[in-house]
């Protein structure tokens, strides 16, 4: 290309070319730019070739942009979100898609509504119960008219829409509702869905993005799920040091897993070993809940919980990989600590806190507060058993959107502190 240009390279020397075009024989002066000498725009022009930027041809400023973009994207760091199950790793993953604004695609959502009616349906069998538990009347008919079809979500709510509105406005039904707390088949969740329950059963019904976040899961199965973000400026980077502030240039991966998806003894989780930083996540209500593990046992989520932790936190691929721990659902830990003690779980036995009278302007921890202190550091002591390295820890209310976002950041600033 050089002799091309006119340039004299008798003698095999050594050339260095800048990108604006200035070539200098090695030891010698500059011999100019070659991307202003004439043969060399001859032939610029007549083979398309691609000049340097700060010249006059827009298309290299095009594709200068694509290889920026293209180097950005190959430097993605990526986020592993995982948890026992029901522990609010979904909740999380969805929130994050709606602060960064990551549409849901069809199929998503057409699976959360689904689910939505689908609950819909076993919650209102549920109140029929209840109905005939306090009435003792047998509503038998009108039970078997509300059987909930699992093969077909969508044909459920076409039939059953016009039975559950003339069922919702029945006194008895309203009577039943009202005394909800002693149902202990019907969750919390219930509420938020029930008191909409005839616009949720029509076949117009489309969620909203709290709808999607008080729904379970993500897809029809458990496979995983990921998104790609950026994080967008914050008024607290400018109270960052220079180097910890946000750089729009950094891209994310967010992948979120179902243990049930990673195969008998965790074997799929080779597959991860790309991961910067592992955020697994742990719902601080399960002390005293129980679930059948694989084995068809029950047992404690909160120790199924642990021993979840221990098998990924010891598996080989994550061997050098920092951990966030995400303790979830605080704010129903508030209520619930209140009226079951945290000793509930045996691995919280020696969980003896002092708590003192609160005036208005006491500063002492309350019950909640210091149990998710205590959790985090039983957490944090079985990590450092396990492998020498400091386990941080961050507290998410999955419905809040800034908690969540406090808990990425925190996973970002993690990876910043090793680079």
């Amino acid at each position: 290309m050089l002799k091309s240009a006119g340039v004299p390279c008798e003698g095999k020397p050594h050339f260095s070319v800048r990108e604006d075009g200035t070539c200098q024989e090695e030891g010698l002066i500059e011999k100019g730019k070659i991307w202003d000498m004439t043969r060399t725009k001859l032939f610029c022009a007549v083979l398309s070739l691609p000049v340097p930027p700060r010249s006059e041809n827009p298309s290299r400023k095009e594709v200068n942009g694509e290889i920026r973009d293209n180097l950005a994207q190959k430097s993605i760091h990526k986020f592993l979100l995982v948890g026992y199950d029901k522990s609010g790793t979904s909740t999380i993953y969805k929130q994050a898609k709606i602060m960064h604004g990551i549409p849901f695609s069809e199929d998503e959502r057409q699976t959360i509504k689904f689910s939505i009616q689908r609950k819909l349906f076993g919650y209102l069998a549920i109140l029929l119960e209840g109905r005939e538990q306090f009435e003792e009347e047998s509503l038998l008919e009108k039970r078997k008219s509300c059987v909930i079809d699992r093969s077909g979500p969508s044909a459920a709510a076409c039939e059953y829409a016009p039975f559950i509105e003339e069922m919702w406005k029945d006194a008895a039904i309203q009577a039943t509702y009202n005394r909800r707390t002693e149902l202990q088949m019907l969750p919390r969740v219930a509420t938020y869905f029930l008191d909409r329950a005839v616009e949720i059963s029509r076949t117009d019904y489309e969620p909203s993005d709290m709808d999607i976040l008080y729904a379970d899961g993500i897809t029809s199965s458990n496979s995983p799920t990921c998104m790609k973000f950026s994080f967008p400026k914050s008024t607290q980077d400018d109270s960052l040091d220079p180097a910890y502030r946000h750089d729009s240039s950094l891209r994310y991966q967010l992948i979120r897993v179902h243990p049930r998806s990673l195969g008998e003894h965790y074997k799929w989780l080779d597959m991860f070993d790309d991961t910067y930083i592992v955020l697994f996540c742990v719902a601080l209500t399960d002390y005293d809940e129980y679930s059948v593990d694989r084995n068809g046992v029950l047992t404690n989520k909160m120790l199924a919980s642990k021993e979840l932790f221990e098998s990924i936190v010891t598996h080989p691929t994550f061997e050098n990989k920092n951990f966030l721990l995400i303790l979830n659902e605080f704010d129903l830990l508030v209520e619930k600590i209140e009226q079951v003690p945290l000793t509930h779980c045996e691995w919280f036995h020696d969980f003896k806190p002092f708590v003192g009278q609160n005036s208005p302007n006491s500063t002492n921890p309350s019950l909640a507060q210091r149990a998710f202190h205590y959790i985090g550091m039983k957490f944090k002591t079985l990590f450092r058993s396990l492998t020498m390295k400091k386990l941080f820890v961050s507290l998410v209310i999955g419905l809040e959107n800034h908690t969540v976002d406090e808990a990425l950041r925190y996973a970002r600033e993690n990876i910043m502190w090793d680079e």
